[in-house]
């Protein structure tokens, strides 16, 4: 016999809205959502945001995946009192309409045509009959041989025959005679090719290319899948470009632009787990690409990452994160980065400068201790020269060389106020690096009117935290 499903009152659910008890209802189901809500690949505050409701139309909304509810099936609890079984929207199927036939030749006109014919053939009775007693016949030498059938002697003078007889004949010879050219001409005419014999051209729609960097792929939201090392490379000090083989060369990472990946590995015999952005996206299809910045003192990075050899295989999963850029989210983008923190900038700016209907324009600030430490500085150069009405760089240093052009100091709020868009509500600024940095910045932004920052970031945010 199969256990009694629990059933939860509205009012029950609602008073569970916290984030340290944060159940919700979907479809008629109640799930507590306590324990994922740091793994939700939308942020935690997607879900605290519907916590205690009948979050339902939220999640439809979102687009999730089949795979979503399957995740869910281990936080369900219960269901709702009261609420029957929702059956899924049916698929709408979208049908070619067939390309229309042509018409036929009107019925309609034969039948006109052929009276006309008849009314012609009446005329032409009564002229014949009058022209059988004339001297018609002399003037049309091939037609004699007709005059002995059509007239008789009386007399002196030759007489036409009856009017009815006349009219009788007169009618069958040239009925006959319109209708077979009639029914020529009408043949001719529909038979003959013009543009109005062929069906109109029937206009299909050219089908929607789905934006790669927006797919699914690969990465798994809840569980860890292993993929091998095949590339290592120094690329500053401390800190290593790491490339990563897919299943396949076609395979697609499945990354949203913005959003970032888990690692996880046993450490001393513990589970060691840190959030990482990788530089390659969907487009890069084949390969996971990251660039980190290895700490001596770092359990994850110093203590794994540093020793990886090529083939060795690393645990993903994800993705995850608040930030799922689209094109359009606004018009201007103030970017503020600090060492490693360029990666999940890098990802959006490679995504708008790459995209050719994107407009966003972006200024970036990005800080360092030294000219060695900027990352990705080949590929930022490359965008800013190739792309300048997207894209502007300005490099600030801790202590530079005498040779150097960029920016000397820390980030101010002056700085800020020039280099980044006015506080608007198409304008936005991201944040992402040393908590020192981030703190600061926010202090400042704040103060040249931008709306204060959140505990937890939300793409809705004017001021955005990675």
């Amino acid at each position: 016999m199969a256990a009694e499903i629990t059933e939860f009152t509205a009012k029950e659910v609602a008073t569970h809205h916290i984030t340290e008890d944060a159940w919700m209802v979907i479809h008629g189901q109640v799930y507590n959502v306590t324990k994922y809500l740091n793994d939700h690949p939308g942020g935690a505050e997607v879900l605290i945001e519907t916590a205690g409701t009948d979050a339902t139309e939220a999640f439809d909304n979102a687009g999730h995946s089949e795979d979503a509810f399957e995740i869910m099936a281990e936080y369900r609890i219960g269901k709702l009192k009261g609420a029957g079984n929702r059956k899924a929207a049916k698929p709408v199927r979208v049908a070619a309409s067939a390309a229309p036939k042509p018409k036929e030749p009107s019925k309609t006109r034969g039948v006109t045509t052929i009276g006309a014919t008849a009314a012609v053939a009446a005329i032409g009775a009564a002229g014949f009959y009058y022209a059988s007693g004339t001297e018609v016949f002399s003037a049309l030498p091939n037609l004699m041989f007709l005059k002995p059938a059509l007239t008789k002697n009386t007399g002196s003078r030759t007489r036409g025959l009856g009017f009815f007889e006349g009219f009788l004949l007169a009618s069958a010879v040239f009925g006959f005679a319109s209708g077979v050219i009639s029914r020529k001409m009408m043949k001719l005419l529909h038979d003959h090719p013009t543009f109005t014999n062929y069906p109109p051209h029937v206009k299909i729609p050219r089908p929607v290319k789905p934006n790669i960097l927006l797919q699914g792929g690969w990465l798994h939201p809840s569980t860890y899948q292993t993929l091998p090392l095949v590339k290592k490379e120094l690329v500053a000090p401390n800190t290593y470009r790491l490339v990563f083989e897919l299943p396949s060369s076609q395979a697609v990472l499945g990354l949203p632009i913005g959003q970032h990946i888990a690692i996880a590995a046993e450490i001393d015999g513990k589970s060691v787990s840190r959030s990482y952005t990788p530089v390659s996206n969907n487009a890069d299809k084949g390969v996971l690409e990251l660039v980190i910045k290895c700490y001596p003192q770092g359990l994850l990075t110093g203590g794994y990452l540093e020793k990886l050899q090529i083939g060795d295989e690393v645990k993903f999963r994800g993705p995850k994160g608040a930030m799922r850029y689209k094109r359009g989210l606004c018009k201007n983008i103030g970017m503020l980065a600090g060492g490693s923190g360029i990666t999940p900038m890098y990802q959006l700016i490679r995504a708008i400068c790459e995209d050719d209907q994107d407009t966003t324009k972006i200024s970036l600030i990005y800080a360092n201790r030294s000219e060695k430490d900027i990352l990705l500085r080949q590929e930022l150069d490359a965008f800013a020269r190739r792309y300048p009405q997207n894209l502007q760089v300005y490099y600030l240093l801790d202590s530079a060389p005498k040779s150097w052009v960029g920016g000397v100091g820390y980030v101010t709020k002056g700085l800020m106020d020039k280099r980044f868009p006015a506080p608007a509500a198409d304008s936005k600024v991201m944040i992402c690096g040393p908590p020192g940095m981030v703190n600061a910045a926010k202090k400042s932004l704040v103060e040249l009117g931008f709306e204060k920052p959140g505990p937890m970031s939300k793409m809705s945010d004017q001021v955005f935290l990675f």
